[in-house]
């Protein structure tokens, strides 16, 4: 914060979950110490749980060994970037933002995961994976703008692109206008889609809100839902996702169209839902139990063909959104959104922009929204997702999309 490194923080953790069954009934126990002491209690107090609680008929038995999951890249570079790595990169930020005399503030981070399932039933699956992430705000009077990168490698980080692009904004941000609610074209960069994207997959592409009757998709299987120019799947492995290539369960996690072409194609399942509806799991159970059901975290929305300039020359009158922030939803079944803009927000005129907005409050349906997409970008980044993950995702011109009222800032 205001170009200078106000924390460094590092976080290293190990901890096993160890489930017994014992019939139709569990016990789990968490651990983080790994001697065997530890790990002998953890059973014991696991197999004790198990013992005396009620059984549990929705419970299913272990999965047996799965195909094994081909091994993502990995970074021993990013693994072992320490404060000093983090620090250059603030460096060349922070003396660029001094020169233009504006202030820098963000995170810069990089880690390193593993995850091993494995049960007494020859299952056994093994993941590791890198990631370094760039996020930035710049700040000058009353002029704010930020921009992102994210990447497996942190050398391959666009430090200088993230900070000219987040330096641009807050510049043209300057001494912004109130602009009046209604419903407008807009042009949403990728972090103001994924936000979209999110909530879209939490409360609509789970099975388990779809045979609850919660789900914008049920009953409509096969019909169009969204705009022919939208196609949007979960796949972990697209070439620039990161995520496990297998879930909570074991299952490897299949790559399967959601929307293809504006029409739905399905939801995501764990074993539960699956057996509920007698199909196959997809291989999207989180931990289980959960009151949640499966859960696509690696959304793809495909590409376009045009770029951000041609999308902004041929806007009569809209708004450029560089992000989202608050998001929140108001009617699930419907996907009805409320959030705010923030950090880089601009009227677009006769194909130009012509001046900086105050943030504007947005209530709309993302359902509708993807109804209304007219252009879709052919450049696609990954995005780190607010609630952990990240998604693949366009920057998108959309008409019709509301914004319920303005702000004083």
């Amino acid at each position: 914060a205001n170009n200078a490194i106000s924390q460094n923080v590092a976080e290293s953790n190990c901890e096993i979950s160890v489930k017994a069954i014992l019939g139709k009934r569990f016990g789990q126990v968490n651990v983080n110490q790994f001697d065997a002491g530890a790990i002998k209690t953890a059973f014991r107090k696991a197999i004790d749980l198990a013992k005396s609680v009620r059984p549990d008929s929705t419970l299913l038995p272990l999965l047996g060994k799965q195909k094994e999951s081909p091994a993502a890249p990995f970074s021993e570079k990013t693994a072992s970037a320490g404060p000093a790595d983090r620090a250059a990169i603030v460096s060349r930020i922070v003396r660029k933002y001094k020169r233009k005399k504006l202030l820098a503030s963000g995170t810069c981070s990089n880690g390193a995961n593993a995850v091993a399932l494995f049960n007494t039933n020859d299952l056994f699956a093994f993941h590791r994976d890198t990631s370094a992430d760039l996020e930035l705000t710049a700040l000058i009077r009353d002029g704010a703008g930020s921009a992102s990168d994210s990447s497996r490698e942190i050398d391959r980080l666009q430090v200088d692109d993230v900070a000219d692009r987040a330096m641009d904004k807050a510049i043209r941000s300057v001494s912004p206008g109130v602009c009046p609610a209604g419903d407008y074209t807009v042009i949403l960069e990728e972090g103001a889609v994924c936000e979209i994207l999110e909530f879209l997959g939490w409360v609509g592409f789970g099975a388990l809100s779809f045979i609850e009757n919660r789900s914008f998709l049920a009953g409509r299987l096969g019909q169009k839902v969204m705009g022919s120019n939208i196609t949007i799947a979960d796949d972990v492995r697209h070439p620039l996702m990161r995520g496990l290539p297998f879930d909570f369960e074991g299952m490897p996690r299949q790559s399967l169209p959601l929307i293809e072409r504006g029409v739905a194609r399905g939801v995501v399942h764990d074993r539960l839902t699956a057996k509920r509806l007698k199909t196959r799991s997809t291989g999207h159970s989180l931990q289980q139990p959960n009151t949640m059901g499966p859960m696509p975290l690696n959304l793809v929305v495909s590409p376009g063909t045009s770029s951000v300039e041609e999308m902004i020359a041929t806007t009569k009158k809209g708004i450029y959104v560089t992000k989202f922030h608050y998001t929140n939803v108001i009617d699930p079944k419907l996907v009805i959104l409320t959030g705010m803009t923030r950090n880089g927000t601009f009227l677009i005129e006769n194909g130009k922009i012509t001046r900086p907005l105050k943030n504007m409050r947005f209530t709309e349906s993302a359902v509708e929204a993807f109804n209304n997409v007219e252009r879709i970008s052919k450049k696609v980044k990954f995005v780190s997702a607010f609630f952990g993950g990240g998604f693949v995702v366009p920057t998108m011109k959309i008409n019709k999309f509301t914004f319920s009222s303005e702000t004083k800032f």
